[in-house]
């Protein structure tokens, strides 16, 4: 990322947003879309991501599971999940055992390291994108985006927003800066936050918290 001092405030408000004070180191379940499990404070998703996947192979393996246990639990938790958690108790609980185990523990932030890595990328193609414009990018924009990365992926129309183009009806901000209430904007015009404006206001609450890990200066 572009500026370091930015990171303990991202990774505060994605922790916030995913899981609030919840433990990172036991499944939980999104039931929307196309959600599968998902464990690790950036909740990397056991179905729509290959590293969550494989992560929870390894950390079954480092616990001794045995293959065929192994290969069920993958084999449900590798799919959409909208009713939920489809193991057994007994399955829930040698998962959520294994990722709280000490040699789950590290695996999973391995994995949450290499997501929050593909989100701080997100945030860089941001910058680059919004200098083409002659702009800048305020600290608390940044902490909205960084969620949403982290929810929908490489940040593709975020960014042709931010060379210039409208997007949804929103027009792109003017100079010389990105403020909070651009961000705002932006989200909002989501369809996914159109349907569950509660998370907007869950999100608003995040960047809030994180807001509060930003240098005085930045605040």
């Amino acid at each position: 990322m572009s500026d370091p001092n930015l990171l303990p405030a991202v990774q505060t408000t994605i922790r916030q947003n995913e899981i609030g004070d919840s433990s990172p180191y036991c499944l939980s379940f999104a039931c929307l879309g196309q959600s599968g499990a998902s464990f690790g404070y950036m909740q990397g998703d056991t179905n729509v991501s290959a590293l969550t996947r494989a992560t929870l192979r390894y950390v079954l393996s480092q616990a001794n599971t045995d293959q065929t246990t192994s290969n069920r639990i993958l084999s449900a938790l590798s799919r959409a999940l909208p009713n939920g958690n489809p193991l057994t108790k007994p399955d829930t609980l040698t998962v959520n055992k294994a990722l709280a185990g000490e040699a789950g523990q590290k695996l999973v932030d391995q994995m949450d390291a290499k997501l929050l890595k593909v989100v701080l990328d997100g945030l860089d193609l941001c910058t680059s994108a919004a200098a083409t414009n002659h702009l800048s990018i305020s600290p608390i924009a940044y902490l909205y985006f960084a969620p949403w990365i982290n929810m929908s992926g490489t940040p593709t129309l975020l960014t042709s927003w931010l060379k210039g183009a409208p997007v949804n009806g929103v027009p792109a901000p003017t100079l010389p800066t990105v403020l909070e209430r651009d961000a705002q904007a932006y989200l909002q015009s989501m369809a996914y936050f159109q349907a569950h404006p509660r998370n907007f206001a869950h999100l608003e609450e995040c960047v809030e918290k994180g807001a509060a890990e930003l240098p005085p200066a930045q605040a």
